[in-house]
């Protein structure tokens, strides 16, 4: 390894742990004011977190749900958005939540398996919410699984573009009872909505602390880990 490129690596896993050690400040401001963090997703807890590449690629997964549960949050009453296409694209936000939540538990889920397997495993699902909720396992009670698993199975991402979205729900000269999905039943059904937002609220916290800690300060296993990363990078990501 060149000096340079270790110099690099280095400064990256020293950033890592600085910001570690952000997170566990933070834990510790969250305990005694309750109203620091009022997502209960963001609670890291003052431990070491799981050093492993499949644990990093679910990492990643579970921050991609919580971002896209956040934007879900601020937008779904948001006056501008209150047309049918406005709250099918923030839908779509919580819709995407659900799937890459899924997809953290189905990867810890595989454990005995290799990392690029168990992640071409969880990648071969596509964005089908209904095998991710089988294949995931992590959680004892598979209620959150199967409620999602159920409700959001006939629900394609591809409804964020309002062609697809009125082919959908709205189809020309044709009766809506004979639409692909109901509107009124789904998406229009803001009970039915929080529901969904509910049971995606389980898996997210469920997941957390699993996911949350502070990272071994130990340079040498950060920089095998960095290597891990970018040799599963060039094999499974290109």
């Amino acid at each position: 390894m060149s000096n340079l490129l270790l110099e690099a690596k280095t400064i990256r896993a020293l950033t890592d742990i600085s910001e570690a050690r952000t997170q566990m400040h933070i834990t510790h401001e969250s305990q005694t004011d309750p109203q620091h963090l009022p997502n209960p997703s963001f609670h890291w807890v003052m431990q070491e977190k799981p050093l492993s590449l499949l644990h990093s690629i679910a990492e990643h997964f579970h921050r991609d749900a919580v971002d896209f549960a956040t934007r879900f949050d601020v937008l779904w009453e948001n006056g501008q958005l209150m047309h049918k296409m406005g709250r099918t694209k923030s839908f779509v936000d919580l819709l995407m939540a659900c799937e890459c939540s899924l997809k953290s538990h189905a990867l810890l889920s595989l454990q005995d398996l290799p990392p690029a397997e168990a992640y071409r495993e969880v990648r071969s699902c596509g964005h089908n919410i209904h095998r991710l909720a089988k294949l995931a396992a992590y959680l004892p009670d598979r209620a959150a699984y199967q409620h999602l698993g159920a409700e959001l199975a006939q629900l394609p991402v591809h409804v964020r573009y309002s062609l697809e979205a009125y082919e959908t729900f709205f189809p020309a000269f044709v009766d809506r009872k004979y639409a692909d999905q109901n509107y009124s039943e789904t998406i229009g059904n803001n009970p039915w909505v929080v529901r969904v937002r509910g049971s995606l609220g389980v898996l997210v916290d469920g997941i957390a602390n699993e996911l949350s800690g502070a990272i071994p300060m130990d340079l040498e296993l950060l920089l095998q880990h960095e290597h891990e990363l970018r040799e599963f990078a060039k094999t499974c990501l290109k």
